[in-house]
């Protein structure tokens, strides 16, 4: 976990391009947030651990996925540990927190029955969109894109290429195809980040919303206040580089359960 303060800044971004909020302020506190994602080794602990926690329509088993369900209880396909968790959904990601919470002695943050979230709660959480934007934005202080060895994306360079999930088959993608690549296997940024752009797109806590503006800057915006419709953050293998940066966002309905789709945890600073 990495820490950052809170602080004002402001996010968004002036290009309808970018598929970015309009600019404007906000205000968050400290916090700390995963330096990569959480990958399938990971996952399974929690899946062995506390098999009821999860309903099995909230993580999706069919290829290419790197977790498979048997008889006996869910399987690490082989060589698929340090590969990202992927095709898992909002609540899914939100019960493995809840599970991270408990064997920390902490506090869940989630409802899983009434889908709710209690944000006051010292568990580990999806971060904030904003948190996650501030997060990336540390990372890349000079305002520059990744380049290709750097951000696994669509078009992404040799070296990276290699990495990726189909030159060994692992959680059967095919040879050649755009697929993840281990969580720290690339560079990490100015922040001691791995591949916050790129590699899979990550659920973030927010409802999606568009940015209505107000009469000063948001404290801890958490996104609209209703709707099935989350954000996620960061782009994925499948996108082009030019589509993704600090300020970037995408829509996702909180059941999807797609191999693009990963996460990270965060709990207050």
């Amino acid at each position: 976990m990495i820490g950052f303060p809170g602080r004002r800044f402001t996010v968004g971004s002036p290009h309808p391009a970018h598929h970015a909020e309009p600019l404007h302020e906000v205000e968050i506190d400290s916090f700390q947030l995963a330096d990569r994602c959480v990958s399938a080794a990971d996952f399974l602990a929690f899946l062995r651990d506390a098999p009821l926690d999860l309903d099995h329509t909230q993580i999706d088993c069919i290829d290419p996925a790197f977790i498979v369900s048997r008889a006996a209880g869910f399987e690490l396909r082989p060589g698929c540990d340090e590969f990202p968790m992927i095709q898992i959904s909002y609540w899914g990601a939100a019960a493995y927190c809840n599970w991270l919470s408990r064997l920390e002695g902490l506090r869940p943050v989630y409802n899983l029955g009434a889908r709710t979230a209690g944000l006051g709660r010292d568990g580990y959480r999806l971060p904030t969109e904003a948190e996650w934007e501030a997060a990336c934005r540390d990372g890349r202080p000079d305002g520059t894109r990744p380049g290709p060895e750097e951000c696994n994306a669509e078009n992404a360079g040799p070296m990276c290429r290699a990495l990726r999930a189909g030159e060994t088959l692992a959680g059967n993608f095919l040879p050649g195809a755009p697929a993840p690549v281990p969580v720290a296997s690339l560079s990490p940024d100015a922040a001691g980040l791995y591949q916050m752009l790129g590699n899979v797109r990550e659920w973030c806590h927010d409802r999606f919303g568009s940015y209505v503006p107000g009469s000063g800057p948001l404290r801890n915006p958490t996104g609209a206040s209703r709707g099935a419709f989350r954000v996620v953050r960061g782009g994925s293998f499948a996108d082009p580089a030019d589509t993704i940066g600090p300020a970037s966002r995408m829509a996702a309905h909180e059941d999807t359960r797609c191999e693009v789709y990963g996460f990270r945890v965060v709990r207050r600073g």
